[in-house]
């Protein structure tokens, strides 16, 4: 390697050469994530390289160039080194351990001239040279709580993250094997799309037929607008990874609607991560599915300019094929149809026959000439029969031999005029009431109105609210066995509602009122509200939100909270609509003496636990702050656990020789709120401040003290704080001696 410390000029190389990167590690060639997968808020810029949970291996410079970017922080990249490559691209590596000698030296000289643990230093152009196969550094895991591996770019002149295995990176491992979908989905765009008898997103498996064709064996029957979305993972020979895909195309009717490659990204466009991926889906089910439209909020730099939004097919049956592909151009294809044709709702009556048989009559139909049915009890709906039925005058259905054990039939018919929606009877007398809970779907076309049924009724219902003053009434559908669900309201409808209650019609009535409070949000304004009887202030910045959409708080509607829970849990939405930036939210608790441990939380249901917020105190107003990018259940904790710091090195009065002592190590924990690991750590040796960083995979102190400690003894004391502000603190001493 080539050191160079002082400025030099030197000459522009050829962009156009054919490039040759050598692989930037020795620690494998085994890659454990892609280029463009998801991430929290974000894609993934870069690959990851496996370490096998090993820190020290050596990475190469993967072309002449030179350092022109070095980064120290706790969290994100943590050590992580920038080379200019002579084509103009710049190599970045990721959660280092350490530099080599002389770039760490810089990094140290920097540091201790910012007087910051965390720095991103800029080097001029020729002040260290590398040459390809140098030795820069080594893996590590410092930065994001990944685990020891070494995430690796490669970016463009103007710092745009390319896709490295659109290089001769590529050529280090070998695969032949063709992407492997898994399910697919059908998306109402608009207020009037019903998919099979519903207002809803469908998933539908799909049937193999040889390791490059696959195909969903039904038709599907689709009224409105729709989208269709695919969730698919790619797979490379001898690695037991699950990866992202590099390109989709959609054709429907043989007209390529849709196309995306993983080429190339933005850092301005990480927002659009979601609005590429179903945000819908992965919210409720934590599903990755891949959009098949082009969502009309923003540029994707992946997304080809002339795909299309939707789908609004015409009348009649439609084929459609979807094109997947992996970098090395393995290629796996989707086909299938769909026909757009309006579902058929008959008017039917019902009654039991003396043997215990139930007949159905239907008016409105020609013929029926195939039954899909199912038996089950309303108290256990996962437990399905077949029942025997007849087919009788063409019009109307027998249902025999049902027993007390099953009393809700499930049924819908292929009839000459069409196909009917899903429909439910129930076989016994109505309930007396009625329970359940409200919720919201809340997706980018607007909002439904849904009510779940403790137990299912199998009874009509409207949706009844004031809008202007005057009482509206809509019908809603049973969009599942115990779910009703209104009409797509659309945002601003939606705001203008007010009172709004579900009524079913028995021989009395039987009502449920809804508690909702809502706000406006418009992406180039900013907006602040109280909720709650001023308890909760909600603000939002410009461009928090993609588009105009609704803010609300309801009740959760998960029940059996922890009582540790300061004031009552809240439900805030949207959770079914992509955030652009953080929502800020404020609670104002009057009613609590000191907030100084307070933390506010929000509530994992898959894990039935709280997740502590970020939150700041403003101990005057009596003020808890912090920010969410998801609609979510909050609450406040109170956190009274001091962290825990174990480990230490060096041991009290123990006895060092100078050249083995050059870091203090220690582990820190807490049991909740977290270790403050930004401004919280506080360490004097001898009664000098000491810049610390904190390794968060390892939850171990990183502080370099060897410019620090002399021959003889010497003090140290430590205080660290949690983010709820509870603090421990350890006084100690050591010793060192000469050889």
């Amino acid at each position: 390697m080539q050191y160079i410390l002082s400025i030099i000029i030197i000459t522009t190389l050829s962009l156009a050469q054919e490039q040759n990167y050598i692989w930037p590690t020795d620690a494998s060639k085994t890659v454990t994530a892609f280029f463009g997968e998801m991430r929290p808020h974000r894609y993934h810029t870069g690959i990851d390289i496996r370490t096998f949970g090993i820190n020290g291996k050596e990475i190469y410079a993967i072309d002449d160039g030179y350092v022109y970017r070095i980064g120290v922080s706790n969290n994100k990249y943590g050590n992580v080194l920038y080379i200019k490559l002579q084509d103009g691209n710049i190599a970045v590596y990721s959660h280092l351990s350490k530099f080599n000698p002389i770039i760490q030296r810089v990094a140290h000289q920097v540091q201790n001239k910012q007087q910051s643990y965390t720095i991103d230093y800029y080097l001029e152009a020729g002040l260290i040279n590398v040459e390809k196969g140098d030795i820069v550094g080594y893996t590590g895991d410092t930065g994001g709580l990944s685990g020891p591996h070494l995430h690796f770019e490669i970016r463009d002149q103007i710092n745009q993250p390319i896709n490295p295995f659109n290089t001769n990176l590529k050529d280090f491992f070998f695969d032949n094997i063709a992407p492997i979908p898994q399910s697919i989905a059908f998306i109402p765009k608009s207020d009037t799309t019903i998919i099979e008898g519903t207002y809803f997103t469908k998933k539908f498996n799909l049937n193999k037929i040889d390791d490059n064709n696959y195909n969903l064996l039904d038709t599907i029957n689709i009224i409105g607008d729709f989208g269709i979305a695919l969730k698919i993972i790619d797979q490379v020979n001898g690695q037991p990874f699950k990866y992202g895909i590099y390109s989709l195309e959609l054709l429907i009717d043989s007209i390529s609607t849709y196309k995306i490659n993983f080429d190339m990204t933005s850092f301005n466009q990480s927002n659009q991560l979601y609005i590429e991926r179903d945000y819908e889906l992965f919210s409720r089910e934590k599903d990755e599915y891949y959009r098949l439209f082009k969502s009309e909020f923003g540029k994707n730099y992946f997304i080809e300019d002339n795909s299309s939004q939707k789908n609004n097919s015409s009348s009649g049956l439609h084929a459609f094929k979807v094109i997947a592909a992996d970098i090395n151009n393995n290629k796996t294809q989707i086909s299938g149809y769909f026909r757009a044709k309006e579902l058929i709702k008959p008017e039917k009556n019902y009654y039991q026959l003396n043997n215990g048989s139930w007949k159905i009559d239907f008016k409105g139909i020609q013929k029926i000439y195939k039954v899909n049915a199912h038996l089950f009890n309303k108290e256990n709906i996962n437990e399905k029969i077949e029942p025997l039925y007849d087919i009788v005058n063409d019009t109307s259905l027998v249902v025999h031999n049902v027993n007390n054990t099953y009393d809700v039939l499930e049924f819908d018919l292929n009839t000459l005029n069409g196909k009917t929606s899903k429909e439910y009877i129930l076989l016994n007398t109505p309930p007396q009431d009625i329970n359940g809970n409200f919720f919201i779907n809340h997706n980018e076309e607007g909002i439904i109105v849904n009510f779940i049924e403790d137990v299912f009724s199998n009874k009509s219902a409207n949706l009844k609210y004031r809008k202007n003053g005057i009482l509206h009434s809509t019908p809603m559908i049973r969009s599942a066995k115990n779910i009703l669900s209104s009409k797509l309201f659309s945002f601003n409808d939606f705001l203008l509602t007010q009172d709004i209650y579900i009524e079913y019609d028995f021989d009395y009535i039987v009502s449920k009122k809804m508690n909702i409070e809502k706000m406006a949000t418009y992406p180039n304004l900013f907006s602040q509200k109280t909720f709650k009887n001023g308890q909760i202030i909600i603000s939002h910045q410009k461009e928090t939100f993609f588009d105009s959409t609704i803010v609300y708080i309801t009740q959760p509607f998960i029940k059996n909270f922890n009582n540790e829970s300061i004031i009552s849990p809240f439900y805030i939405g949207p959770s079914s609509t992509p955030f652009n930036k953080p929502l800020g939210l404020s609670l104002f608790l009057p009613s609590q003496k000191n907030l100084t441990n307070m933390v506010v939380c929000s509530y994992d249901d898959k894990n039935k636990e709280w997740i502590p917020l970020e939150t700041a105190l403003d101990s005057i107003n009596n003020i808890l702050e912090t920010q969410i990018r998801a609609g979510a259940i909050v609450g406040v904790i109170k956190d009274t656990k001091k962290p825990k710091i174990h480990n230490i090195v060096p041991r009290n009065n123990a006895t060092y020789l100078m050249e083995d002592l050059n870091n203090f190590n220690i582990k820190l924990t807490d049991d909740f709120s977290g270790v403050n690991y930004q401004d919280g750590i506080k360490l004097f040796i001898n009664g000098k401040s000491i810049l610390t960083g904190f390794n968060l995979y390892q939850e171990k102190l990183i502080a370099y003290i060897k410019e620090n400690i002399t021959i003889g003894k010497n003090t140290y004391e430590l205080t660290v704080y949690d983010n709820a502000n509870n603090k421990s603190t350890i006084k100690g001493s050591f010793f060192i001696k000469e050889k």
